[in-house]
């Protein structure tokens, strides 16, 4: 595994810059929402066109980074991010700031695809090191939702960490172009077997992946969910402080990083169908216990039972998909747009059910979400990925 993470530096870092921000934007949401005049329903329909037209210019560019390379798909994104989130912490206008928040969104979804792509590039055949890598997002998460928590907590405004995450990803941007590689060479064609399809999708489905890759959309509603209405919840409906808040979204994002980081190489065991049956059951669990309960500590343990049991979706459902296509970084584009499309189909819907029938009644979608992942997965047959030959 040192061999394979040798000169992935600015990988590591990129994946804890992106963490910081979404822990960061889970925390601070409420303020947001607060700030703007959002409603749920707004808030959901926001995120929706926003993760939706990132997440397909991130499958778009995934599929020519295989030409160019992700490293520099990478730093291209993160200095385009930076200049952005600068723009966004200067927004005061509601459209100007949801203006901004699509274009933040749709850079993120290019540094998303860039980083797994190269992540699952170094770590073929190791899914325990796969999800001890993802960790790392779950580390800046947490660090990020701890210093929003102290920031506003202090009477500072929400605004100024984005100029702090963007200082950040500037020095990632830097560090990624110096030691820029270009792109990967694939192994030569073996001969003897079949083309493969070259339309991503056509590939996926030649490569029995089509059918995880619209489970895969499913899971990403609740992780998704965890992050933005999960937190929402505690500190609108229970109104539970800004720091009861933050901490729960801190302590779930640890149970995620320890999770994937000491149990990587048990995790690495589970296949992706596994992962998939037991992250639903767990997140499913924490959601509902979060939704049914007034007692703010019962719904804590929620939020952290909701963020550690969907920890597990994203690193194993890659390190499957990485076993078994022959273009790894249009794959793993494909992949996350499909989780970005999750975001987009839920967000939405739960903000909508919240706003017309209850929050609760909006997690509870979230809980029911994650239940269909986990019996999606038990029907879904299992299958040994094998090498799948390059055309």
């Amino acid at each position: 595994m040192d061999r394979a993470l040798a000169g992935a530096g600015p990988v590591v870092a990129s994946f804890v810059t992106f963490g910081l921000f979404w822990g960061s934007w889970a925390v601070m949401l409420f303020n947001i929402q607060h700030a703007f005049h959002f409603s749920d329903s707004d808030i959901g329909v926001l995120l929706s066109v926003a993760v939706a037209v990132a997440g397909l210019t991130g499958a778009v560019m995934g599929h020519l980074a295989d030409r160019v390379g992700a490293r520099r798909l990478l730093w291209l994104s993160l200095l385009a991010w930076a200049t952005l989130l600068v723009v966004l912490s200067l927004a005061r206008q509601r459209w100007t700031f949801a203006g901004a928040l699509v274009l933040v969104e749709v850079a993120g979804g290019c540094i998303d695809t860039a980083m797994n792509a190269e992540a699952t590039h170094r770590l073929v055949g190791n899914p325990g090191g796969l999800v001890r890598f993802h960790a790392l997002f779950n580390a800046g998460a947490l660090l990020g939702a701890a210093a929003a928590g102290l920031l506003i907590g202090a009477g500072a405004s929400f605004r100024w960490t984005w100029p702090g995450i963007a200082a950040l990803a500037l020095l990632v941007a830097l560090w990624a172009m110096r030691h820029d590689p270009g792109p990967i060479s694939p192994p030569p064609a073996e001969p003897d077997h079949p083309a493969v399809p070259s339309h991503p999708l056509r590939r996926l489905r030649h490569e029995h992946l089509l059918v995880l890759l619209v489970v895969f959309a499913l899971a990403e509603v609740t992780e998704g969910g965890v992050d933005t209405w999960g937190v929402l919840y505690l500190r609108n409906q229970l109104a539970t402080g800004v720091l009861l808040g933050a901490g729960a979204y801190v302590v779930g994002q640890a149970m995620a990083a320890t999770t994937r980081g000491v149990g990587g190489t048990l995790l690495g065991r589970l296949s992706a169908r596994r992962a998939l049956i037991v992250g639903g059951c767990v997140a499913g669990g924490g959601i509902l216990l979060e939704s049914l309960t007034h007692v703010a500590v019962l719904a804590a343990v929620g939020v952290m039972l909701g963020a550690g049991g969907a920890s597990l979706f994203w690193p194993l459902v890659m390190s499957t998909v990485s076993k078994q296509t022959s273009q790894v970084v249009s794959a793993v584009g494909t992949f996350t747009a499909a989780g970005y499309i999750g975001w987009v189909a839920g967000a939405p819907v739960v903000g909508w059910v919240s706003q017309t029938y209850g929050p609760g009644r909006g997690l509870q979608l979230l809980a029911g979400a994650a239940g269909a992942v986990a019996l999606a997965s038990l029907a879904r047959a299992e299958r040994s990925p094998g090498p799948v030959p390059t055309s």
